[in-house]
């Protein structure tokens, strides 16, 4: 189909697990395909009881609600747990499936929603930390909710090591065995959603081939939608609520196209957060009105910079005026513990600095090898930054 405007459109696409891009990016120009039916979005404000039931109504008939996003906005996570509330007050028999979690730590996952693991510890077993990087107290509050009413939730993600291969050689690069993770099926991109993707693809820096790029995507779009489906298939009363970033939703032609494929019919509605969309025919169903929103407080730093060495991190840096300098740290120290809590990880050190406040006080061990006594451990206490 061809194309006829280009709008400007603002999406971060700087975490990890998306990883399209390193960093943010904004501004840059997306095409929009021409259509002969013109369908605009319905404005709709997810904090009015009256419009999430309009959703929720539309929703009577259909098995999967994408709700479009920005990854790092606190206002789209505050709007998909408000959809949310208002989808499981009239579906209870539904799940949420989240792009932030890949599918070999669903039973982590399960575990925390059963009650069975603590939130710090699924964190660290997911390896949150390590393979999405976006602050996880900005989704809290939605995991909070599933956790207290039991909703599952459902890693929709192929995992890193399997997508980052994809990416730097395309599909032809796994073996038969990684193949046998992924869905057998690896619809291409229809003309609009590759000119899009065309667009992302000529922003970033580093990357070289196109079609290792178009691949990567695809294979996150086939294997959301299959992990969601399979669930449903499962399940034919139950309904799923999909938390993904925007560039796999607008114009239904990332996850939501290989859904009604595997379902075998529009079986889907889509919102995008931003109210700036309701002017784009056929981007979604609804344009949700996003509210200001605060940032986030302050957690408390340690002012380092560490490296993981396989088994345990050391520091590598410190930050000036940095605490644990200031107490006794020095470079190439290995840490041990926070708190009495083991540290194995990067992953593992942030989950446990999750809540931590400025000017609180943490006992820090750590394992200096210079030393010359047989113990090689010192504690300190350091008060946060």
């Amino acid at each position: 189909m061809p194309i006829k405007h280009i709008v400007v459109l603002v999406l971060t696409l700087s975490c990890t697990a998306c990883g399209l891009f390193e960093k943010p990016l904004s501004g840059f120009t997306l095409p929009i395909p021409q259509s002969a039916t013109l369908n605009y979005p319905e404005l709709l404000d997810p904090t009015e009881p009256s419009a999430r039931k309009t959703l929720v109504d539309r929703m009577a008939d259909k098995r999967v609600l994408f709700i479009g996003e920005v990854h790092d906005s606190i206002g789209h996570h505050q709007n998909q747990l408000q959809l949310i509330q208002g989808m499981y007050a009239r579906y209870p028999d539904m799940a949420i499936g989240v792009e932030y979690f890949q599918q070999p730590f669903q039973r982590y996952l399960d575990d925390y929603i059963a009650g069975r693991m603590s939130e710090k510890e699924m964190l660290k077993k997911t390896e949150y930390y390590e393979r999405w990087k976006i602050d996880y107290r900005m989704v809290r509050p939605i995991f909070e909710f599933a956790r207290e009413k039991r909703i599952p939730i459902l890693a929709l993600n192929v995992s890193e090591e399997i997508h980052n291969k994809v990416f730097k050689g395309g599909l032809n690069s796994l073996t038969p065995l990684e193949r046998a993770e992924i869905p057998a099926e690896i619809k291409p991109a229809n003309p609009n959603y590759t000119q899009r993707l065309q667009s992302i693809f000529d922003t970033h820096p580093k990357a070289d081939n196109f079609k290792y790029f178009v691949d990567g995507v695809l294979l996150w779009d086939e294997a959301m939608a299959d992990t969601a489906v399979r669930y449903l298939n499962a399940r034919p009363q139950s309904k799923v609520v999909v938390l993904a970033g925007l560039v796999h939703i607008l114009y239904g032609d990332g996850i939501p196209e290989r859904v009604n494929r595997r379902l075998a019919g529009n079986q889907s509605v889509i919102a995008v957060n931003n109210e700036e969309y309701g002017q784009f025919a056929n981007i979604a169903d609804y344009a949700l009105v996003t509210p200001s929103s605060k940032a986030l407080p302050n957690t408390g730093k340690l002012g380092i910079t560490l490296i993981s060495d396989e088994s345990r991190v050391h520091i590598s840096e410190f930050a000036p005026a940095s605490p644990a300098e200031i107490a006794g740290l020095r470079l190439g120290d290995h840490i041990v513990s926070l708190d009495g809590e083991r540290v194995a990880s990067l992953a593992e050190l942030k989950a446990i600095m999750l809540d931590k406040k400025p000017r609180e006080s943490m006992q820090v061990t750590v394992y200096r090898e210079s030393l010359t006594s047989t113990n090689k451990e010192l504690q300190f206490e350091v008060r946060l930054n």
